[in-house]
């Protein structure tokens, strides 16, 4: 053995790695676990209590009614005229081409409509639009057919009890609120919920 070899063994006995303690590793990576968890738990808790909060289905007369105070346009941008709706109930939805579920619930309430809509009107409002011109484009990618409206704002939103869309609301003909619903609604729940408010 040379005595370069001998002073490189020399070197590495004298030198100390330290490492650290394999449990203080592994009592880390259980808390960011545990926080993660947790973390994760209370969002899901959240979203839970903001659902069953606002999903709403009451037919007491406490439920509010719905009679904007803003001024809403159709497409060709004429002010919209909503004592016409006295006659029959109204399912208001309120939509957003930002909003994803938005498209889904659109094309199943124009399904709806094919089959209630000689005794239930159906109202499409856009609101808190980023790009006007987007909304538009959405409704004729969904091809729906019922009254589309613009103009609605955060204002109109609170106004009804929404804090998100898809937003929906199942209003009888004298304007009371049977029902309002934070999510989107497929054909079959939409269904179930105008038999229940109007058949």
């Amino acid at each position: 053995m040379s005595r370069e070899d001998i002073s490189t063994l020399v070197c590495m006995e004298d030198m100390t790695i330290e490492f650290p303690p394999e449990n203080e590793v592994s009592e880390t990576s259980q808390r960011k676990r545990i926080v993660s968890v947790a973390l994760g738990l209370f969002i899901v808790i959240l979203l839970i209590l903001v659902i069953v909060e606002w999903a709403v289905d009451s037919k007491s007369s406490d439920s509010g009614t719905f009679s904007p105070k803003i001024e809403l346009t159709d497409i060709n941008g004429a002010a919209y005229d909503f004592s016409e709706l006295r006659e029959n109930p109204v399912v208001v939805n309120f939509f957003a081409s930002w909003c994803t579920p938005c498209r889904r619930e659109m094309k199943a309430i124009e399904e709806i409509s094919a089959v209630w809509g000689d005794r239930v009107n159906f109202i499409g409002i856009n609101s808190q639009e980023t790009d006007i011109e987007e909304a538009k484009k959405l409704v004729e990618d969904t091809g729906v057919t019922y009254t589309i409206l613009y103009g609605g704002d955060g204002e109109l939103l609170e106004e009804v009890g929404a804090v998100g869309m898809p937003f929906t609301l199942f209003v009888n003909a004298d304007a009371s609120i049977a029902g309002r619903y934070l999510s989107d609604l497929d054909q079959e729940e939409l269904n179930h919920y105008l038999e229940k408010y109007f058949d």
